[in-house]
């Protein structure tokens, strides 16, 4: 119907056949295909290759149940057994025992297993997004190097030593030496007396709360590493497309990557939620005391969640903002010819009203122009939105149902639903 629109961000829109077919682009292409299939946030990195070289991993990651198995005998069991051996894990002698710290059950039963878990839920579904900037065409040839080179940059910044060094001299550094929980206090607990730290709270102090501190660090790493990730193959010239049915100009994809993070705020969300239940069952502290920590808890997690996405945001304002003007050019030649072929025509016109194809081509133009008005500035939807602080939530939904009186809760049920 008329000539492709012209912007530098999708300009030069898609390879002409002969360039696609070429010799030359084909082989980038494959190598930058085959560098994003090698991609990981996971894979590599010092504690890795260590890990890799006692047999506690296999090359090609999943064995996940054999290491929860195998942290959690680590962690939560050690405390359990020295518990039981100075007569801490039940009531008879402490204030908190441990078998009613509902804060260890959310460290170490919860939170260590799903961040461990999420090694195999959110790595192949960050590999699948950056194979899909090749396999979906969204960079030219010539641009391809630049791409892979990107992707090595980000490798080799993810498997140096010196990061994962600094996190785990951070994680093991003595901070209970400072932190309050640890200070004889009011309460007698299985990790504190009146004589000060206990066996298992020794064990606790160096070893069980570092490790879960080291995990929690090098996601919060990783994380980084894919937020710089996305900063760099922004600055790229990607081929976008305005009408694209997506809503994104074609990197809708990233947003169903970016939902499977949501299983980190779902773990960090089993501390706060095990520390809360701690407060309300010996502290006698209310729900709604922790109201306003819970909703900053799930408001952050949405925040963070969505922040790697908003990088984008300036080159898919440039492709909206170009788009409006190129397909408003293209819209405002169509209707011109329009108007004077069936509106203020000279003469009978050539061919019948009835049954021409022209009115339907005008309301095509109208959705071509609507998709790119409507347009999202970045890869974020109310559904993604809504998937992450709703796993950032679930672990908070049994302290709302049990703290909450039935009456009230009913109420509540009764007017959502009504």
């Amino acid at each position: 119907m008329a000539t492709q629109a012209r912007d530098p961000e999708f300009s030069e829109t898609r390879p002409t056949l002969e360039r696609s077919h070429s010799s030359n682009g084909q082989g980038a292409r494959q190598v930058a295909e085959a560098t994003a299939r090698n991609f990981s946030l996971v894979v590599g990195g010092p504690i890795y290759d260590l890990l890799l070289r006692f047999h506690l991993v296999r090359e090609s990651l999943p064995n996940v149940s054999r290491r929860i198995v195998a942290v959690v005998a680590m962690t939560w069991l050690p405390l359990l057994l020295l518990s039981l051996k100075d007569g801490f894990a039940f009531r008879h002698q402490v204030r908190v025992p441990f078998l009613y710290d509902f804060s260890m059950y959310g460290r170490f039963l919860l939170c260590l297993p799903l961040l461990l878990l999420a090694e195999v839920v959110i790595d192949p579904a960050i590999r699948q997004a950056v194979t899909e900037f090749v396999d979906a065409r969204l960079m030219q040839d010539q641009e391809l190097p630049r791409f892979e080179n990107v992707l090595q940059g980000v490798q080799q910044l993810k498997d140096s030593w010196i990061p994962e060094l600094i996190l785990f001299v951070l994680a093991f550094f003595p901070v209970f030496l400072w932190q309050h929980e640890w200070i004889t206090g009011a309460l007698s607990s299985w990790h504190t007396t009146a004589r000060g730290l206990t066996a298992a709270g020794w064990w606790f102090a160096v070893f069980s709360a570092p490790l879960l501190r080291f995990i929690i660090y090098r996601w919060c790493f990783r994380y980084i590493i894919w937020t710089v990730l996305l900063w760099r193959i922004s600055r790229l010239h990607l081929t976008l497309m305005p009408t694209h049915p997506d809503h994104a100009a074609g990197l809708n994809f990233l947003a169903m990557a970016q939902k499977h993070f949501g299983i980190l705020f779902c773990a960090l969300g089993c501390t706060v939620a095990g520390r809360v239940a701690n407060s309300m069952l010996f502290e006698g502290a209310q729900l709604s005391s922790f109201k306003s920590v819970m909703a900053g808890f799930v408001v952050m997690s949405l925040i963070v969640g969505l922040l790697p996405l908003t990088l984008l945001a300036p080159k898919l304002i440039k492709v909206r903002k170009a788009g409006l003007l190129a397909y408003g050019r293209l819209a405002n030649t169509y209707t011109e010819s329009f108007d004077r072929k069936w509106v203020h025509f000279a003469g009978p016109p050539t061919e019948p009203l009835l049954g021409t194809g022209d009115i339907q081509s005008l309301a095509d133009m109208g959705n071509s122009f609507a998709f790119v008005e409507g347009m999202r500035i970045a890869p974020i939807s109310r559904k993604l939105a809504l998937q992450i602080a709703g796993q950032a939530a679930i672990p908070l939904v049994p302290l709302i149902l049990f703290g909450t009186p039935a009456p009230e809760l009913i109420r509540a049920v009764i007017k959502m639903v009504f």
